[in-house]
């Protein structure tokens, strides 16, 4: 059966042609709708100049939105975080990492210039173990002893620490014997006077010659120092880790030195994690 009447044929093409249409517009989307959005889009004037359009780039002030942005950014003081546990737990888990169930009787603190850093060793079952190890946060001077006041060098050789104070402006704070007895001696066979004092390992991130740690560290610290006694703590201010490091002094006009390093090499060669 053949269709002769030209109304139905014209009927079954406009048909034909509207479901081809409808599906290209439900399938065909991502074809078509990009031409459409950019026909029908209205530019947006710059909110800056009130001439060129958005979007960027803006001819005609570009650099204007450029310096605006750089005079409105400000540098933001880093704040540390807070810690998530208080610092008799984290303490705690020092000395529990390190073998410990009780607190050490004896400690010794090495502080070294050139590693910046300053370890915790404290005395288990007669051998000395590695309780903790904190980076300094700030450093003054350079390698070398302390000479005189004003030097901003971090002293060199044997400490004990004789106060602590809760109310330091670097938070917490442990002051050492600097000008010690063998420096006084040193000091005056060389006619010197003005040695300097009030050297402290303390908080926060600033030194012309203490060794900060930082406020964590020294909340740490302070509390270990405290549990165990200020007369069983020995302090031991070197250059370098004379463990790793060996230093020839060939000439010096302080021929004390050397000597000084030698004994600060065969006292913290006890101390190695094994």
């Amino acid at each position: 059966m053949s269709i002769r009447h030209p109304f139905i044929v014209i009927a079954l093409f406009i048909l034909l042609q509207l479901g081809g249409l409808s599906l290209f517009y439900f399938f065909g989307k991502n074809i078509w709708y990009p031409y459409y959005e950019k026909i029908n889009s209205k530019p947006t004037p710059c909110p800056t100049c009130k001439e060129c359009v958005m979007p960027p780039p803006c001819k005609v002030c570009q650099k204007k939105h450029i310096d605006e942005n750089l005079s409105s950014w400000k540098i933001t003081p880093y704040i540390p975080p807070k810690p998530l546990f208080s610092t008799e737990k984290r303490l705690n888990t020092h000395l529990g990492s390190a073998g410990f169930t009780f607190y050490p009787k004896k400690l010794t603190i090495i502080g070294m210039k050139h590693e910046r850093k300053l370890e915790v060793w404290g005395e288990l079952h007669k051998k000395w173990v590695l309780i903790a190890i904190y980076p300094f946060t700030a450093f003054s001077g350079q390698l070398g002893p302390k000479i005189e006041e004003g030097d901003r060098q971090i002293p060199e050789g044997f400490y004990k620490i004789t106060h602590l104070n809760p109310n330091s402006k670097f938070h917490l704070s442990l002051r050492l014997n600097y000008p010690n007895s063998f420096d006084k001696k040193v000091a005056k066979k060389e006619k010197r006077t003005g040695l300097g004092g009030n050297i402290m390992i303390h908080g926060k991130n600033r030194t012309i010659g203490c060794v900060p740690i930082g406020d964590n560290s020294i909340e740490e610290l302070y509390r270990l120092v405290k549990k165990v006694g200020m007369s069983n703590v020995k302090v031991i201010l070197a250059p370098v880790d004379f463990r790793r490091i060996t230093v020839n002094i060939k000439k010096d006009k302080h021929p004390w030195l050397n000597e000084l390093y030698k004994k600060l090499t065969k006292e913290m060669k006890k101390f190695t994690s094994k």
